[in-house]
């Protein structure tokens, strides 16, 4: 693995500062709800959305088939997954013009450090190449 940048997060304004490994990852320090994160990531339907939507991109009809859940579900699991950024969704055209969506994982891997002062999570995503190229094309 490439060397690792610093990632640090400013306690007084409550902000995370996403650093990025020389690979394309990107590593997210202290997640604001680490219990909450815990927490969706032990939904054995959440885990199944995460590994098929790494395979490739998904709809929440696939998804739902996958893991043996409502769509209704499945929405409702997306919806947390965003709010962490663990997920991306993109617009699929379809030429009689009713578009779906398309599911992504974006986590790449969660590192768990106990330390004096508790538990960090670190997480790392990964930006897919056409959405950096949009980044550097766009300044941001």
């Amino acid at each position: 693995m490439a060397s690792l940048a610093e990632a640090s997060h400013n306690d007084e304004a409550d902000t995370t500062h996403i650093s990025e490994i020389g690979d394309g990852s990107h590593i997210v320090s202290d997640v604001r709800d680490p219990e909450g994160l815990a927490d969706l990531l032990g939904d054995e339907c959440v885990r199944t959305i995460l590994v098929e939507a790494k395979k490739e991109p998904r709809s929440a009809a696939e998804l739902s088939d996958c893991a043996g859940v409502s769509e209704p579900t499945v929405y409702r699991r997306l919806e947390r997954l965003r709010e962490y950024d663990l997920v991306t969704e993109e617009i699929q055209p379809v030429t009689d013009g009713k578009n779906y969506k398309l599911y992504r994982t974006r986590l790449d891997g969660i590192e768990l450090d106990l330390d004096e002062d508790g538990f960090e999570i670190t997480i790392s995503r990964r930006d897919r190449m056409r959405d950096r190229f949009v980044q550097f094309v766009e300044g941001t």
